[in-house]
């Protein structure tokens, strides 16, 4: 098979794909946007097996390696406190994405689940996205890194 039908069959059959979590409590400020770590994967693959994350350098940001329509969503979890609002939505290439935030529930008994909306956004090649958190606690409020519960942001190309 050449490679007019044997590259796009690949592409298709790995479509760039990535899971990130955080596995290392971040503190977030009071009344500041923050971008969301993660230095982990649990995949970051494409059809040249390099991905779009990395777990050091900019660990923020999934870049785009093929242009396309992805399906992206994250969530970010706080710890317990009751005070405040919880915020959570997604920006590409450092502009808020229209129509991405979730809220959360300040919640003083267990952690504070704050969701982005699942959202299907278009990339080209070196475009990034990141998960945006922001919290209005009074103080500086750190994400839980428990084993269940961890920010995460999941990423998946689905067309061009």
């Amino acid at each position: 098979m050449n490679s007019f039908f044997r590259d796009p069959i690949n592409f298709l059959l790995n479509r760039p794909h990535a899971e990130l979590r955080q596995t290392t409590t971040q503190s977030f400020v009071t009344g500041t946007n923050t971008a969301v770590q993660f230095n982990a994967e649990d995949v970051d693959t494409d059809v040249d097996g390099v991905g779009g994350h990395d777990n050091v350098t900019n660990n923020t940001r999934y870049t785009a390696r093929y242009p396309g329509w992805y399906l992206i969503s994250g969530v970010i979890e706080f710890n317990a406190n009751a005070t405040g609002t919880r915020f959570a939505w997604l920006a590409v290439n450092g502009t808020d994405v229209n129509g991405s935030v979730g809220r959360g529930i300040a919640d003083a008994a267990g952690s504070s689940v704050t969701p982005s909306r699942p959202k299907l956004i278009f990339l080209n090649v070196g475009d990034y996205v990141e998960l945006i958190g922001f919290q209005t606690s009074g103080g500086a409020l750190g994400t839980v890194v428990s084993a269940r519960d961890q920010s995460s942001m999941s990423v998946l190309w689905m067309s061009n």
